[in-house]
């Protein structure tokens, strides 16, 4: 017998996301054509030290788009998206389950606000025009084999922070950088980066999506302090 199909409406503003535990797994299977057409995996594997303390663990969540609001644009039936793992960590956004797949709604695309607050009593305002409103946890999609990520983040190719140095008197020393430079492997076209450029950024400003030892490195577009 076939399965119900799916007939939902999200809110204008909001996308419909099915989570399967096929698709969460198949995430690492996938391939994708760079803007200067190579084609390579979107997760590379991770060597793990033993002993080594995993800051994250399954903090990457994807889903397919089954629905999206009538005022969202660029975001289509049927992509892969990259979703932050916190959305998937609590019931907040929950719509419910259909056959044992998790549906989800979220903001689709990131709002920015349009004009300053009005100022409150010490004339301090609480956000300004250009300040974000809503941030959407979609950090991009996968369509057709390309890597797109959604405005304000940039993707970057990860890189253990923590370097070996050898000392003047021969000793071996780790020691983590604070600037460090990362290969973009994926930027949204207003960003002004591409795939391949090379950034340097505060390496706190990152923030890392990992699972079964796959990693991309994460930035919002203001945190890159200077392309090389």
């Amino acid at each position: 017998m076939a399965k119900e199909k799916i007939n939902l409406a999200p809110h204008p503003d909001k996308a419909l996301i099915k989570i399967t535990k096929d698709e969460w797994n198949d995430l690492f299977s996938i391939w994708v054509t760079r803007s200067d057409g190579k084609r390579v995996q979107l997760f590379t594997d991770v060597e793990e030290e033993a002993g080594q303390e995993r800051r994250f663990s399954q903090n990457l969540s994807v889903g397919n788009i089954i629905a999206v609001g009538s005022n969202v644009k660029g975001l289509l039936k049927g992509d892969i998206a990259i979703i932050d793992y916190l959305v998937t960590g609590n019931d907040e956004s929950l719509v419910g389950h259909h056959y044992g797949n998790k549906l989800i709604v979220v903001p689709a695309i990131t709002t920015y606000h349009d004009e300053d607050s009005t100022p409150m009593l010490d004339g301090r305002k609480t956000y300004k025009k250009g300040d974000y409103d809503v941030i959407s946890p979609i950090l991009g999609v996968v369509r057709m084999s390309k890597l797109i990520p959604f405005k304000p983040y940039v993707f970057l190719k990860w890189e253990d922070p923590r370097k070996m140095y050898v000392s003047p008197s021969g000793l071996k020393i780790e020691r983590e950088d604070h600037i460090c430079k990362r290969e973009v492997i994926g930027a949204h076209p207003e960003s002004g980066y591409k795939d391949g450029d090379i950034v340097m950024i505060n390496e706190a400003m990152l923030f890392t999506r990992t699972i079964d030892k796959k990693e991309i490195s994460v930035v919002f577009e203001e945190d890159i302090m200077v392309k090389v």
